[in-house]
């Protein structure tokens, strides 16, 4: 596939719902969930029932107008900003966020999320409880200093990046200036918890194909190590998905501690 004739998620339109029900939704395609959904869900719980993730603040830069992974996260982090770099997938989260009649419904990846820590019966509560710990829903911009601007936002313990770092880097280069700024985000010792695909090529949403950046676990380290990060637990499984829709030969989910300032 022709990498210039793709859309990029942050400078393009993309439709959030078509976004939800192709690939995260209740009603998607099952391999679309259990991977994209159902695959962080279940390392992010074992992480955090091991004690190794903590704090108090979190910022989250993540893609599309998701909020499942948030749903366990937020038992433990009390402060939660969500950074977003689509307008329009901004203004998904904000539907979410203000419990508006045409938001999108995140019922299952709750009971999922309570499933995991045991309460099943509790999954009503969780999507309150996740309103309660977000702070604020900011747009975000890669290509300033401070993507906030004109917020400045405080260090955070932990700094949470689901999908989106591949999909808005156009190469290698671009992926470790975005992570340098991620960096800037995150707290001397604090964590970086990045989800994403190596060996992609793309996805599609109401037919546009949009780009993920091809890269692979040495490129991953590679990056990490240069822009002051310790990856410490790296988990990484082979995609069963076989179709035109998506393509990434593996999903991984990496654990990284900044160790240094730049």
């Amino acid at each position: 596939m022709d990498p210039s004739s793709s859309k990029y998620y942050h400078e393009d339109h993309i439709d959030p719902n078509e976004f939800y029900e192709t690939y995260v939704g209740a009603t998607a395609d099952k391999k679309h969930t259990e991977e994209l959904l159902l695959f962080p869900l279940k390392v992010l719980s074992s992480e955090l029932n091991s004690g190794c993730l903590r704090g108090s603040t979190l910022i989250d830069i993540s893609f599309g107008p998701s909020i499942f992974h948030l749903l366990p996260l937020c038992k433990y982090f009390k402060d939660i900003t969500v950074l977003e770099v689509n307008e329009h997938c901004l203004k998904g989260l904000q539907k979410w966020l203000n419990k508006e009649e045409d938001a999108l419904d995140w019922s299952h990846a709750a009971k999922i999320v309570a499933e995991l820590e045991g309460n099943s019966e509790k999954w009503v509560e969780k999507e309150d409880d996740l309103r309660r710990c977000i702070k604020g829903i900011l747009p975000c911009d890669f290509t300033k200093e401070n993507p906030t601007d004109p917020v400045v936002l405080p260090k955070a313990d932990c700094v949470f990046n689901l999908y989106l770092l591949g999909t808005i880097s156009k190469d290698l280069d671009s992926y470790r200036h975005n992570l340098k700024i991620i960096s800037s985000m995150l707290k001397l010792g604090g964590h970086l918890c990045l989800i994403g695909g190596f060996n992609a090529s793309h996805y599609k949403v109401s037919g546009h194909t949009y780009h993920i950046l091809n890269y692979n676990e040495e490129d991953l380290r590679k990056a990490l190590k240069d822009c002051g990060f310790f990856i410490e637990r790296p988990v990484v499984t082979e995609s069963k998905i076989r179709s035109d829709v998506i393509y990434y030969h593996h999903e991984f989910f990496a654990f990284a501690v900044k160790n240094r300032e730049l």
